[in-house]
């Protein structure tokens, strides 16, 4: 009987909660500062392409009704450079979208929808595919899936279905993904009297499109292999650190005469937030 009661004291202390338990969710009403920097390698035949930009987002509470959230979102600080073949320039279009900004609109399940301000936001997406990956495909409420009780060592798989009526970086596109991406919780190390989670995640897009480049009409599919580790401060609700790297490679086929091209991109994202 004593055994059979410490069994149950040890099983609900983890159940409910415990030392060993931890959940991940989102502090919704804290204004949130990224600083962000990412490069990126784009390879297509002859051509190379190798960018470089730095910035600061900022994501604001706006307001709260019927269980609906808003966000602002502000980018700044932004910084870039590039290199067309062999030359390297100063990326002044980019810089230019300074204070470009988005409407972000969520759900109470942490789903969302997000739109630019302006031109500019657009102007932002279309020339920099890879923010997709950082801004879009986390939950922002549940950051890691559903809201479940997490302990150190487990493994979750979360299974990502959307369909795009306009993609980043494609002209009068329409485009499915498909992807996977699993979790790792591997350890929690306590900062600054903060609780610091340790999660990784590998993860696997595959995205089918039709999109059309000036007279050219193609059929697409491109795949995407992305490592990502994270720090997440337990404690304040809000990540510290989220470095994702990972390649993108394209198919495409001319709709009009079958040829075809091919096309790599690599990407390194690093994103950080200072531990108060």
């Amino acid at each position: 009987m004593i055994k059979v009661l410490i069994f149950y004291i040890c099983y609900f202390s983890v159940v409910l909660g415990g030392e060993t338990g931890y959940r991940f969710t989102n502090d919704k009403f804290v204004n949130d500062i990224f600083h962000i920097e990412m490069i990126t390698d784009f390879n297509q035949g002859n051509f190379n392409y190798y960018s470089n930009l730095s910035g600061r987002l900022v994501t604001e509470f706006v307001e709260k009704k019927n269980n609906n959230y808003k966000f602002l979102q502000t980018w700044n600080n932004l910084i870039s450079t590039y290199r067309r073949n062999d030359e390297m320039k100063i990326d002044h279009e980019a810089q230019k979208l300074n204070g470009t900004q988005f409407i972000i609109n969520s759900d109470s399940t942490g789903e969302y929808t997000r739109e630019g301000v302006g031109d500019g936001a657009t102007e932002m997406e279309e020339q920099n595919t890879a923010l997709l990956f950082f801004t879009s495909q986390e939950n922002i409420m549940y950051p890691f899936g559903p809201d479940s009780l997490r302990l150190v060592g487990d493994t979750w798989t979360n299974h990502t279905e959307e369909h795009f009526e306009e993609f980043p970086g494609f002209e009068h596109c329409k485009a499915d993904l498909v992807g996977d991406a699993i979790y790792a919780f591997n350890k929690v190390k306590t900062k600054k009297g903060k609780i610091i989670a340790y999660i990784s995640k590998e993860e696997e897009v595959s995205i089918s499109m039709l999109t059309q480049t000036w007279d050219e009409a193609w059929k697409m599919v491109v795949i995407g292999i992305l490592n990502t580790e994270i720090q997440y401060n337990v404690t304040d609700k809000k990540f510290v650190k989220y470095r994702m790297r990972g390649t993108l490679k394209g198919d495409g086929t001319d709709l009009e005469d079958d040829s075809s091209i091919f096309f790599s991109q690599n990407m390194d994202i690093l994103c950080k937030r200072k531990l108060k």
